[in-house]
């Protein structure tokens, strides 16, 4: 019987023995855990600055670098005020001109787009409720939304106009101050396809359909006034990127044509394209429109400098990528070259590059070539 019992003590001792193991294990656990918590930024900022640390090449390549983009997850990349912002799936990252990493900020943006002015960055989760500004010194604010983001602008002087979904209409436009305070909203009972601003407001497109075919129609709004100031006719394209002009009126790049309008929603000019839009930038009252045409392989250029001029038109006889406007000059990427021209079509330089990258950013005397999974820079001289 003494036996019987000495084995049920031991058997308890094992147990007990066994808990405490187990028990220490998971407090450990639990303390590592809390430990990993508390310093998750410097941690996984760390893991992440492992695939895009900058490599200098050398110090004879004229400010050459490469930067490295890990896993080749997709990216956006952006110049202001000669620093480079790139947006990562879970990060933005800021380099300055000698591709020194600067900044590294955590976000929880999935389907993350960004867009840039010359002083900030508006971040926003493509069909989240968040958004945030951010300058080269900090993230200046942070915002949720009540309905889902469709998409966002962003202003000079670092206003913000966010467009929603909304419970009983179309979409909702709503206009932050530099300073994250909302100073207008507005019910659409349109949707709304892109915004831009003016002095003391903001002129917006709508989407819609007359006898089967998709009409552009723009609106311009000031922020001290709950009506419409114009509206125009509407324009039988889908406006994909509307820029105001200082004299009031607007410029619009529609998927099959672009349209020129004054201060009273009057239509100036319009231009039908001769092929498929392929790309476009505006910048300073001047636009670029890149169009090609697959059957003849080929690209067409519209150089736009006045609103009352026919546009100037350079033909090649390939498919070109992309088109920036830089400074009054107009960089074309094409297959292995950049290619630069005033806006009377007449070609500047030419640059001779790998044809291994599908985008062009420029900031002085240097491009940034925008690969897959690199980001190079080099000299826009070539030497």
């Amino acid at each position: 019987m003494a036996n019987l019992e000495d084995v049920i003590q031991a058997r308890r001792r094992l147990k007990r023995r066994k808990q405490l193991i187990a028990g220490i294990f998971i407090l450990a656990a639990v303390m590592a855990a809390m430990l990993i918590y508390s310093k998750r930024e410097q941690i996984f900022s760390g893991i992440e600055k492992i695939g895009t640390t900058p490599a200098n090449l050398s110090a004879e390549t004229d400010g050459e670098f490469l930067l490295t983009i890990s896993g080749g997850i997709d990216y956006h990349a952006e110049l202001i005020n000669h620093s480079l912002f790139l947006l990562c799936d879970k990060y933005l990252y800021i380099y300055n001109a000698s591709g020194t990493l600067i900044s590294s900020r955590q976000h929880a943006y999935s389907n993350a787009v960004m867009l840039t002015s010359q002083s900030r960055a508006l971040t926003y989760s493509f069909g989240g409720t968040h958004f945030r500004i951010d300058t080269q010194k900090k993230m200046i604010y942070e915002s949720q939304t009540e309905q889902p983001i469709l998409f966002a602008s962003l202003s000079e002087k670092g206003y913000a106009a966010v467009v929603t979904e909304s419970e009983a209409y179309a979409c909702r436009l709503s206009v932050f101050d530099a300073k994250g305070k909302v100073i207008y909203t507005r019910d659409c009972v349109e949707r709304l396809t892109d915004v831009s601003f003016t002095e003391n407001g903001c002129i917006f497109s709508t989407i819609g359909a007359e006898n089967g075919d998709l009409i552009t129609t723009v609106q311009s709004i000031r922020f001290d006034d709950s009506g419409l100031q114009w509206t125009t006719q509407p324009l039988q394209s889908l406006c994909v990127h509307i820029y105001a002009l200082k004299n009031g009126g607007a410029f619009v790049i529609g998927d099959t044509k672009a349209a020129y309008y004054d201060n009273t929603g009057t239509l100036v000019n319009v231009f039908d394209y001769n092929g498929t839009l392929l790309d476009y930038d505006v910048s300073g009252e001047k636009g670029a429109v890149l169009l090609k045409n697959e059957e003849r392989r080929q690209s067409v250029l519209l150089l736009f400098s006045a609103d009352t001029a026919a546009p100037a038109s350079v033909t090649f006889d390939k498919i070109c990528k992309t088109v920036k406007i830089y400074d009054n000059t107009v960089c074309l990427l094409d297959a292995g070259l950049i290619r630069s021209y005033s806006f009377m079509g007449t070609e500047l330089s030419v640059l001779e590059i790998e044809d291994a990258y599908e985008k062009i950013l420029k900031n002085g005397k240097y491009f940034y070539l925008l690969g897959y999974d690199t980001i190079r820079r080099i000299s826009a001289s070539g030497d």
